[in-house]
């Protein structure tokens, strides 16, 4: 069969959780089945790592109208959107598929595709949307809570990506054709053997890492610039501590995370697993909720220990949830912080709760057998 994936981005190389998400899901389907991949928005200069296996080719969805038009001039939300895909069909009629996926932000073209083949189509839910623009105040969330209702309603079947999500879901919609597929990882870069990078051995590492230009992420950044490191110096424990950063996508030139003394930032990385390997305690201070902060899966894979706040920490597997320490304040963080410099925690999840959870994750295969 013919599989045809609608995306805003192109997720290789992979920068974000959701590139991460989507590579997962993609190379899951057997490979058997020729799997396309469509991007919506330019992706030249994107940087971070390639993943060891790559089981689909990708593609950006060009238009005649963008042709005509000077990109830079453009603004980034249409050029996510791409509206002119709701009246121009160049180039996605000609797209054969067998099983179309795409997001909500993508469905305008996912269901050309899938019109124009009879082809069932999967709506691939990485959040519940109007809730994650909410946590971010933003007022389109009012829109897209309707819009997100809708076309659930018009899909063959949906995935989720949390378990709090799929039963957001199916109190409403009813639990047919509802999927939850929570993330897998890549256990040839995320384990705990292998490679260290040396940060060091004079001072403790903790280690912030994401895709550093997302709104989650830069406001992360302030709260361990503006709050953490004011706090660790006030303590009495900043001298012994050393914060270090990577990720892709630039930080804002405002927080002068590449200049900063008290910051060690490394930039793009191309082995992450390396990096966390190296590290003593991962911190993330996200204030937002949505999905699941696959950077989580990441650490705990590598057998790395991780201080969270309780909003990132919302859509974690459950049985993975009691090897993560959750704290809701800078305080809580510090102190936290303090147990584990002076050797008073440590936490490592066991081996065998890895493979049980990699052995019993629902994978693409088991939703297109379901709808076929």
């Amino acid at each position: 069969m013919k599989i045809v994936s609608v995306g805003l981005y192109n997720p290789i190389p992979i920068n974000s959780g959701s590139d991460s998400y989507i590579t997962f899901l993609l190379n899951s389907i057997d490979k058997a089945h020729s799997v396309k991949h469509y991007y919506l928005y330019p992706s030249n200069g994107k940087r971070g790592h390639y993943p060891k296996e790559k089981n689909f080719n990708s593609e950006f969805l060009n238009s005649r109208l963008l042709q005509k038009v000077n990109l830079e001039k453009v603004p980034k939300s249409l050029k996510l959107i791409r509206p002119e895909f709701l009246f121009e069909n160049t180039g996605v009629k000609e797209i054969n598929a067998d099983v179309v996926l795409c997001d909500v932000y993508t469905y305008h073209v996912g269901k050309t595709i899938a019109k124009n083949n009879n082809a069932p189509i999967i709506l691939i839910m990485h959040n519940v949307e109007w809730k994650y623009l909410k946590s971010y105040g933003s007022s389109l969330c009012f829109l897209m809570k309707p819009y997100e209702y809708y076309v659930q309603k018009k899909v063959d079947a949906i995935t989720t990506i949390s378990f709090d999500d799929y039963l957001y879901v199916t109190g409403y919609m009813g639990q047919d054709n509802i999927y939850y597929i929570p993330p897998n990882i890549d256990t040839t870069i995320f384990k705990p053997e292998g490679s260290s990078y040396d940060y060091g051995n004079d001072k403790f590492n903790l280690l912030f890492y994401g895709s550093l230009d997302r709104p989650a992420n830069i406001e992360a950044l302030k709260i361990i610039k503006q709050e953490m490191i004011p706090s660790l110096k006030k303590r009495g424990l900043f001298e012994k501590i050393r914060i270090n950063i990577f990720g892709s996508g630039v930080p804002p030139k405002f927080l002068n995370i590449d200049n900063d003394k008290d910051i060690n930032y490394l930039g793009t990385v191309d082995d992450p697993g390396r990096y966390i390997r190296g590290a003593d305690l991962k911190i993330v201070p996200l204030k937002h909720s949505g999905g699941v902060k696959i950077r989580l899966l990441e650490t705990l894979f590598c057998g790395k220990p991780i201080i969270t706040s309780k909003e990132a920490a919302v859509g974690l597997p459950e049985q993975l949830k009691n090897f993560v320490y959750v704290e809701d304040s800078i305080d809580g963080f510090v102190d936290l912080i303090a147990e584990f410099l002076n050797g008073k925690k440590e936490v490592k999840i066991p081996r065998e709760i890895i493979q049980e959870y990699i052995k019993n994750i629902m994978t693409l295969n088991d939703v297109i057998r379901g709808i076929y």
